[in-house]
């Protein structure tokens, strides 16, 4: 069932927590695996990873080799900070909030300073939110969620963009793998 939203309608701040309560709705449990695309600073870094929510543990890896884990309620980022307690979702890199979209600190929470303005159809299956920042209303960020899965698969902020290129079974991650990543060379495909 397609959850509740105002389409092509300029929404206000109050719609916000209706708007973050629609898309938490097209969640379910993750347990997979996939591969994407940061851009920003004039450079693009691929990455890959494997989440599953249920067993409470991900894996984040980077073309330039860095690496993040969370398993047994201990996140490490590679030597970045030491090993350390915390909860699931509160480590959880940006790339690996797309997979959860309302935990992307962009939705005017108390951390947060955009709010949905707008929410529209794109593609065959999918809903692009455009997002205005609290302080100025020409600031703005734009996200794409797939609406059968509730995942995120763009991410377009001021100086970046986060880009889900594939989403798979975790069947398909293997840990012992080296990871390849093929050179970007153009405009990273869209599949709305």
């Amino acid at each position: 069932m397609m959850a509740a939203f105002k389409f092509d309608t300029v929404l206000s701040r109050q719609d916000t927590a209706e708007v973050v309560a629609a898309v938490e709705s097209l969640g379910t449990k993750r347990r997979l695996s996939g591969r994407g695309v940061y851009q920003g600073g004039g450079k693009g870094r691929q990455f890959r990873f494997a989440v599953d929510e249920a067993e409470q543990w991900w894996v984040l890896e980077y073309e330039d080799g860095r690496r993040g884990t969370y398993r047994d309620g201990i996140v490490d980022f590679g030597g970045r900070d030491e090993p350390h307690e915390a909860d699931f979702f509160r480590p959880l890199p940006q790339t690996l909030q797309l997979l959860w979209p309302t935990r992307i600190l962009t939705w005017a929470n108390p951390h947060g300073s955009f709010y949905p303005v707008l929410v529209q159809h794109v593609g065959r299956r999918s809903l692009l939110f455009t997002f205005e920042h609290i302080d100025d209303p020409a600031f703005r960020q734009t996200l794409v969620v797939d609406q059968e899965t509730g995942i995120a698969k763009r991410l377009i902020g001021y100086d970046y963009g986060i880009i889900l290129t594939s989403i798979d079974s975790l069947s398909a991650w293997s840990p012992t793998e080296n990871p390849t990543f093929e050179a970007i060379t153009g405009p990273v495909p869209t599949n709305y």
